[in-house]
């Protein structure tokens, strides 16, 4: 898919081949299913090239000669998809793009962990309404290339990071990007104790007394994320529980930094929670859905 045949050049060395001014290059037809050893001299000589489905032919632009073509001033028009054929035969094909990567600052890579332990991967994010397949990579841990999830939103990047241990080392995401005519490559850095944001957590009401009255005091206990490492008097959670005033409707909201069990009081008619790091101050995580008071 991303398309550059592989006796060529590299991906970013053809793509980036596309922005230099008054520059030629060569394209060589090898048979698409022959062996390697075999790819560079074939004696099928009756070849037709396209780009995308125009026929080409000599010009100013394009030189033919045997198998190759010659794609002499590059610019930004003459990039797509070149094929050669041989009849009806797909012999081989090339990508030409556009390399937009200077232009890179416009379409930024945004990630989030759920924790600094290794045993759970990066998420993150990346689109952009001029490319259609993006993929990433954990360039920091020499880690393979990802492309999105199944359901297309996030990319789920595996990283070595040693939770108990200081971060003296920044991670480094590179991702690469192409559509029909472009490619651009971007890189983004960061520690991970920066983009970490809490798991949600769960909730529970374990008692209410002076039930329905102002006096009303509801013991609640909240169990951090499963995702979250242990133990977790070493990695602190601090919680904020926001809940609505019977009377008037008023939303209030209280934060607690020791233990998982809370007391609140007064009417309420429903509450929730979310947590953050205590130590690093986190993002806070998600709201946990709303509990009815009954």
């Amino acid at each position: 898919m991303y398309g550059i045949k592989a006796q060529a050049q590299t991906p970013q060395r053809a793509h980036a081949a596309t922005r230099r001014t008054r520059t030629h290059l060569r394209f060589h037809c090898a048979e698409f299913d022959a062996p390697e050893q075999q790819r560079r001299r074939t004696d099928k000589d009756n070849i037709e090239w396209k780009r995308e489905d125009t026929v080409l032919s000599q010009s100013d632009c394009e030189k033919i000669s045997g198998r190759d073509l010659t794609v002499i001033d590059l610019e930004e028009d003459l990039t797509g998809n070149y094929t050669c054929w041989s009849g009806t035969d797909l012999q081989d094909y090339t990508y030409l793009l556009l390399d937009k990567s200077k232009e890179a600052t416009a379409s930024k890579i945004n990630c989030t962990a759920e924790t600094f332990s290794c045993t759970e991967k990066i998420k993150c994010a990346w689109t952009s309404d001029e490319f259609t397949t993006f993929r990433l990579r954990n360039t920091r841990d020499n880690g393979d290339w990802v492309s999105q999830s199944v359901a297309g939103e996030f990319f789920f990047l595996p990283h070595s990071t040693n939770s108990y241990s200081e971060e003296s080392e920044r991670l480094l995401i590179t991702g690469e990007a192409v559509s029909t005519c472009c490619y651009m490559k971007t890189d983004h850095s960061f520690f991970l104790r920066d983009i970490v944001k809490p798991a949600v957590s769960s909730i529970s009401i374990c008692n209410i007394s002076n039930q329905g009255t102002d006096k009303q005091i509801i013991e609640l206990v909240v169990t951090p994320p499963s995702t979250w490492p242990q133990p977790h008097s070493f990695f602190p959670l601090k919680h904020q529980i926001e809940y609505e005033i019977r009377h008037d409707g008023k939303l209030q909201t209280k934060d607690w930094e020791e233990g998982t069990k809370f007391q609140v009081e007064g009417s309420i008619t429903k509450l929730r929670v979310r947590c953050r790091d205590l130590l690093l101050l986190s993002q806070w995580s998600e709201w946990t859905p709303w509990k009815n008071v009954n």
